[in-house]
Order: structure tokens, then C-alpha cells, then sequence
């Protein structure tokens, strides 16, 4: 094509992503310095149902089934159908989504499918019941997965159903950033394998989280043990991959570039996340923060996935901080004046729904924590943070919660279950400064720490389970729940996390469950040092978000 006739139209990806295209041929330059494949500005070719009228296939449609013999795909299927249950009697899991319940993913509602990008579609199903979606095979959608084997299309095809809702906190499919991830698999093998690992991880929680609402026989627990051990097996085998394919990545970041690199880097601390939050996510995301210091800077507005992995990045290295001694904590990769900057990016849809401001508080309250017995006076440390206790308590939530209705997309957001997740956040670094430093606690009095964790109560009871908000919670629940005196707060607690767990099933919430007795079962002694510094502990390690 000569100079005289450049595209008339912008290629695939940037209509797709309304993106101002360079019309450049054969391929677009902004893909190509994306890292990202162009589909060029031709014909896009799909598969589709047409019916053979002639030859030894007519009648017959030409999409070829797809089964995955042995795998967790055919094994969680045959769970429910086993069972006698269809996924919408399992509590949280739905008819709508049935990869939620361990199955096959549907094909996305009419009302979903014009805001999805193609792209995103990797299989289709034909099924018109819940019980045929069990049973009936899957097609392939967009034949740039055509080469791709049965499993991964199907783990590829759930990260985009089901994962990708947790990492935001309102999901909506074409301004999610963390599926435009989906097309890169293509071309980046590591990228692909993590993505896998991760879902595949996902999902062996997903299926053995505890569902009180259903009374189990033996044969349905077996199929469900069998099937979750199969999509472990599964994530395992892709992690291991994925490793050997980092190795090689990190000895020239160019050739893959800093973006895949960075959203490798991130998963493999979600990986670590998903399947119990413990020791391996520190080595993981210090390689994230060395990343992150040889990216070129961008504008905010030019790259919302960046600025979402660098969000998720920064909010791990600061929980990660607030149960950590100095000298293990992760380098100085990551700058506390970077902190507002960097969250306020992708602040409004963040997954934790936390203000920025807050995390920039807590992370200050860790740094302080690890003062104690330093050259710096006492009196100096608990005017410090005294004054941080200050700024959180007085930090105006409902006005950064309606902030969020700035942007198109999130103006139908539940803007009060956000007042009350970031309210929870709120007091919760509250609670944090009084254990993290005692002479902070000490000189506003007992009564003070017992109200901040009564109104945590009522903001967390006010956020029902099937809000996109709950999952944000955790945070709030483990903090509350370590201050928690009684019984009855306790039992309160564990509930909660049992039901976090059946939403948004990620390994660290069985590590919070596991850790919550321990604190409990700490002797005055012990206690009277803090619980934190007690979980400092080497030993101990584990994130919590």
C-alpha cells in the first residue's frame, strides 16, 4: 500500500479501545510500541454456527466441541451435575456465571455484549438451560485462540468471567484494563502461563469454599475435592512455566517489554495471593518494584492498565509494610511521596476502596511502628503519631466517595456501601496507629480504640454480601477482628470471613482465619506488647489485602 492510500478507517485495537489510531501499514505503531498484536484494518474473521448443507457434515454446524478430557474443566462439571443442584443453589454462585461455580463459561448476556470487546470472546456456548451449560461442548469465538490447547482457552476464558472481577471494584467489561491483558497472551508466553496459574488457582478455591446452604453427600465433596486438586494441578504446572519464562524475561526487559513484564511481576504476587498469601509474594514484588523503576514515565490518562498495576503494586507493598520489620521489608523501589500520586490514579475503582490518603497514613504508621527504641525520642514518636490518628479520624469520606461519580462509568456505583468500606478503612488505620505505636494508644485511653471498633462493626454489618464492596472489607474484618475481646466479636468475625471467602475466594483469607486464634490465644504478656509486633514475627509473613 502506497503512502497515497493510508487506511481509512483506525485498526481494530484502537476502534475497539477508541483510541486515536496513527493509521500507519501494514501495522498500527501504537499496538506495535504497546506490545500489543494489531489485527490490521482488513476483514476480521470469526467462527460461527453455520449449519453444513452438503457433504458428510450436513446438518451438522461447523463448530468443532471442545473438551478437555481429565482436566478441571470436565470435572467440575460433572460436580453439579452429579449433585442434582444447578449453580444459582449454591449461594453465591449464580446461573448467570457459571464459571463461579467451577463450570464452563457462558456465553455473556445480550445486554453485555456489545460493551464486551471481541477480543475478550474465547468460547461460546450453545446451551439453552443450566443443565445443558453443563454438558454441552464449547465453541471457539475469535480464531486468534485458535492454537491455543482446550485448557488454556478455557482458564484464559475465566480470567476474563470471573478473575477480572475481583481486581476492580466495580466491574464493568470494556472499562475493566485488566482484560485488555487478554490479547498480549498471544504473543507473550509467559504472560499467558501466569494468567493461567492464576485463574486455574482462583478457581480450585472457588470450588471448595464452604457453602453452608448446601447439605452435602460424600460423593458430591469428593467431586468437589477431585476438581478443585485438578485446577490446582493445573496452576501449579502453569506457574512452574511461568517462572522458567521470567527467568529469561528479566535478563533483557526490552525484548518483552516493561508493561508485560510489570503485569507478569504483579500476577505472580496475585498467584501467591490466591493461594495463601504466605512468604512468597515478598520476592515477587520487590522484582515488581525494580521494574517499575526502569518504566518510562507516561501520562495518567494514556495507560489506565499501567497505572492500575502500579496502584496494585504500591497497595501491596504498603499492607505487606504494616505486619513486616525493617529490615525485611522490600527495598526502596517503591518512594513513600509517590504514594498519593500513584494511588489517586486508579483510586475510584480500586479494588480495595480505600482513599489514598488513608494508605499514605498507614504506611506512615508502619514506619513509625519500626521507630520504637531508635535514636528518635518517645515524645517524638507519639507526637507523630498522634498527629497521623488526627488526620485519619477527621478525613471527610463521603466526599471521596462521591468523587468516584466523576467518571462516566461509575456514576450508578452504591455510592453508601463505598461511604461504609471506606469509613471501615478509615478506622481501621485508626485502630492500626493505636497497636502500632502504644504511646499513641495509651494517651487517648482504652475507650477510645473500644468505639473505633464498634463503628467498624456498623460500617462493615451495613454492607450486605452481594455488593460489589464486600469483597473490600477484608482489611477492616482482620483488624476489627484481632481487637475483638469476646466470644461472640469473634464468632462475628470468622463468619464473616467464611463468606468473604465463598465471594472472593483467595487463599490469604484462609492464612487471616488460621491467624485470628493465634492473636486470640496470645497470653497478657504478649499482649501487652501489641499483637502487630507479635505478628511481625519472621515466621509469620503473610499479606493480607
Amino acid at each position: 500500500m502506497s503512502q497515497a492510500e493510508t487506511p481509512a478507517k483506525p485498526c481494530h485495537n484502537c476502534r475497539r479501545q477508541r483510541l486515536r489510531c496513527d493509521r500507519s501499514y501494514p501495522h498500527c505503531n501504537k499496538c506495535t510500541n504497546a506490545g500489543k498484536e494489531c489485527l490490521g484494518y482488513g476483514k476480521l474473521f470469526r467462527w460461527t454456527g453455520a449449519v453444513a448443507s452438503r457433504g458428510k457434515l450436513a446438518g451438522r454446524t461447523s463448530s468443532a466441541p471442545v473438551t478437555v478430557e481429565g482436566g478441571a474443566v470436565a470435572a467440575t462439571s460433572e460436580l453439579f451435575a452429579s449433585s442434582g443442584h444447578s449453580p444459582s443453589d449454591t449461594g453465591s454462585m449464580s446461573a448467570s456465571s457459571s464459571p463461579e461455580s467451577g463450570n464452563c463459561p457462558p456465553t455473556p448476556p445480550l445486554a453485555s455484549r456489545a460493551a464486551t470487546p471481541e477480543s475478550m470472546q474465547l468460547v461460546s456456548s450453545r446451551a439453552t438451560s443450566v443443565e445443558k451449560e453443563l454438558k454441552t461442548p464449547y465453541i471457539l469465538v475469535d480464531p486468534i485462540y485458535q492454537d491455543l490447547g482446550d485448557s488454556h482457552r478455557y482458564y484464559l476464558s475465566y480470567f476474563t468471567n470471573r478473575l477480572c472481577k475481583d481486581l476492580v471494584s466495580h466491574d464493568v467489561p470494556s472499562e475493566n484494563p485488566f482484560r485488555t491483558l487478554l490479547p498480549l497472551t498471544k504473543a507473550h508466553p509467559l504472560l499467558q502461563y501466569i494468567i493461567v496459574a492464576a485463574s486455574a488457582a482462583h478457581m480450585s478455591n472457588l470450588v471448595r469454599a464452604p457453602l453452608p446452604s448446601i447439605q452435602e453427600d460424600r460423593m458430591i465433596a469428593f467431586n468437589r475435592e477431585n476438581a478443585s486438586r485438578k485446577a490446582l494441578q493445573d496452576a501449579l504446572v502453569a506457574k512452574n512455566k511461568a517462572l522458567r519464562l521470567m527467568h529469561a524475561a528479566v535478563q533483557d526487559i526490552d525484548v518483552i517489554g516493561g508493561d508485560v513484564a510489570l503485569a507478569a511481576a504483579l500476577f505472580f504476587v496475585n498467584v501467591e495471593l490466591i493461594e495463601s498469601g504466605k512468604h512468597g509474594w515478598r520476592a515477587h514484588l520487590e522484582g515488581a518494584g525494580r521494574i517499575m523503576s526502569l518504566l518510562e514515565p507516561t501520562a495518567s490518562s494514556d495507560n489506565s492498565l499501567r497505572n492500575y498495576m502500579l496502584s496494585d503494586c504500591f497497595i501491596y507493598f504498603i499492607l505487606g509494610s504494616a505486619f513486616m520489620p525493617i529490615k525485611f521489608q522490600t527495598k526502596s523501589y517503591f518512594e513513600a511521596s509517590q504514594i498519593p500520586s500513584i494511588l489517586e490514579r486508579a483510586a475510584a475503582n480500586s479494588y480495595l476502596c480505600c482513599p489514598p490518603i488513608i494508605m499514605q497514613i498507614l504506611h506512615g504508621a508502619s514506619q513509625l511502628s519500626n521507630m520504637q527504641g531508635d535514636a528518635t525520642s518517645p515524645a517524638e514518636i507519639e507526637a507523630v503519631g498522634l498527629a497521623l490518628l488526627q488526620q485519619a479520624h477527621s478525613f471527610d469520606i463521603v466526599a471521596w466517595a462521591n468523587d468516584a461519580r466523576t467518571v462516566s462509568y461509575l456514576h450508578g456505583i452504591p455510592i453508601e456501601s463505598r461511604i461504609h468500606a471506606g469509613s471501615a478503612h478509615r478506622l481501621a488505620a485508626c485502630l492500626y496507629i493505636l497497636q502500632a505505636v502504644p504511646a499513641v494508644g495509651a494517651a487517648v485511653g482504652p475507650e477510645f480504640g473500644q468505639a473505633l471498633s464498634r463503628d467498624i462493626y456498623e460500617h462493615l454489618a451495613s454492607i450486605p454480601d452481594d455488593d460489589p464492596n464486600f469483597k473490600a472489607t477484608t482489611w477492616p474484618t482482620f483488624i476489627v477482628g484481632a481487637e475483638a475481646a469476646d466470644e461472640e466479636q469473634q464468632k462475628w468475625v470468622m463468619d464473616r470471613l467464611q463468606r468473604l471467602v465463598v465471594n472472593c475466594p483467595w487463599g490469604f483469607l484462609y492464612t487471616a482465619m488460621e491467624t485470628l486464634p493465634v492473636i486470640w490465644g496470645l497470653d497478657k504478656e504478649k499482649k501487652s506488647r501489641g499483637w502487630i509486633q507479635t505478628l511481625k514475627d519472621p515466621d509469620m509473613n503473610f499479606l493480607l489485602v
